[in-house]
């Protein structure tokens, strides 16, 4: 067992004993989760699955404060997790994260958010990429800011900067570690005058990627419409278009220097690509009573964790949650992904994976505090390079506390339609 944070699990001891003295201004949530599940291909492989039995304990804890102006979060999560028969697949996954807002003035806001993960599951990206990734240890860092000023009553500017980085196990030789980093500008205006409850808006952007072996820098600019269709749906549709220009490395030669000792070398040179592409992304949001409601599709450059370069993608996610009793919901979410990329595109190496993913889910609160859920994921993925195709079936069972039963997944969060746009990496929701 490796990186296990000792003082997060001390401090939430400490938070379970603290008694109930404060506001609403500053809160301290613990919870705590224990999971079993059953997996029958754990490695996503084409023939000869392997199968398994996995026991996750995740304990976790967020506080947060809010006052007028201030809004900021912290929480940190360990999950140890633990299998029946491949004990040297045991590890601890982390997640640390932050985030603060700040409203200066009545037309002047900033904000800044940053994270810490650590990773080591096979579809720990099957939500955000559909990229199934192996049971290497990755670490996540980001970093990210922003602020907004409105400009007059009808007009905004927003500007940010997001920082991603990924570090995988130095001694996996077939990932690549990934660091990126993204600018937006971004123009708002109301067009309640023409249209009621819309905004249009404008942004322009520049993006960069930079791999071990190559480095792509992305230009883009589009432009986009929210608009309330009812008090209960809401609609986002953005497009656009796209520059990208890469550099990378390319095989030239390869053989055998006799030493002594022998060794194997190659000879790399330095090719380049520039091609203009469309982008778009359209959210279909519902919000009633009972019942959430999420479709999602979009096209854009991707940074693809674990290889060689970024890729193509397009993804098609709808999700709904409905609360049948008080105490119980049902949620079901499907998601299409497409990840590709050609020889010579973006990198040497050519990326070409469809992955498709289907849940259903269940949570019932049994006691105050305490929740019971289950859910059923099955997963189809189709390397194209590889030309092997192969099916995941996994069932769990989980029992909960301090987790709010009607808490809508990440999707339905500000943290989650980050995810949905595409900006910033999120682990699975718990």
């Amino acid at each position: 067992m490796k990186n296990i944070s000792v003082e997060l699990i001390v401090m939430m001891i400490l938070v379970f004993c603290l008694p109930d003295a404060f506001g609403d201004e500053f809160l301290i949530k613990p919870y705590f989760a224990v999971r079993g599940e059953y997996n029958d291909n754990i490695f996503f492989f084409s023939e000869d699955e392997i199968d398994d039995y996995i026991l996750t304990i995740k304990p976790g804890i967020e506080l947060i404060e809010r006052t007028e102006r201030l809004d900021a979060k912290l929480s940190g999560e360990v999950a140890p997790f633990f299998y029946a028969d491949n004990s040297d697949l045991n590890d601890v996954d982390q997640d640390y994260r932050g985030r603060i807002g700040y409203q200066f003035t009545p037309r002047f806001n900033g904000r800044a958010d940053a994270f810490f993960i650590i990773d080591n599951r096979p579809d720990r990206d099957i939500l955000t990429t559909g990229l199934v990734q192996g049971t290497d240890q990755r670490q996540r860092y980001h970093f990210g800011a922003g602020t907004n000023y409105l400009v007059s009553e009808k007009a905004a500017v927003d500007l940010s900067y997001d920082w991603n980085r990924d570090d995988w196990d130095t001694e996996v030789v077939d990932r690549q570690d990934l660091a990126s980093n993204v600018a937006n500008l971004g123009l708002l205006y109301s067009l309640d005058e023409w249209l009621e409850a819309s905004t249009g808006r404008m942004n322009f952007g520049y993006a960069n990627y930079d791999y071990d072996t190559s480095n792509t820098d992305s230009y883009y600019g589009g432009v986009g419409l929210e608009h309330m269709i009812s008090e209960l749906v809401a609609l986002e549709v953005d497009i656009g278009a796209r520059y990208v220009d890469s550099e990378f490395d390319a095989l030239e030669s390869s053989g055998i220097d006799p030493g002594p000792p022998p060794r194997q070398i190659s000879i790399y040179r330095k090719e380049r690509n520039s091609a203009w592409g469309g982008i778009g992304k359209a959210i279909l949001e519902y919000r009633g009573e009972k019942t959430l409601s999420n479709f999602l599709v979009s096209r854009d450059l991707a940074g693809a964790s674990g290889q060689n370069g970024p890729s193509d993608q397009f993804r098609v996610i709808f999700s709904v949650y409905h609360r049948i009793l008080e105490e119980m919901r049902l949620g079901f979410t499907t998601g299409y992904y497409s990840n590709k990329a050609d020889e010579g595109d973006f990198s040497s190496h050519r990326i070409d994976e469809k992955t498709f993913r289907i849940q259903p889910t269940i949570r019932w609160e049994f006691c105050d505090s305490f929740t019971l859920e289950g859910a059923y994921t099955y997963t189809y993925v189709a390397n194209k390079v590889s030309d092997r195709n192969s099916a995941q079936n996994r069932i769990f069972f989980q029992v909960a506390y301090g987790i709010p039963l009607f808490e809508a997944l990440n999707l339905f969060s500000a943290e989650g339609r980050q995810v949905v746009s595409g900006t910033v990496p999120l682990a699975e929701p718990r």
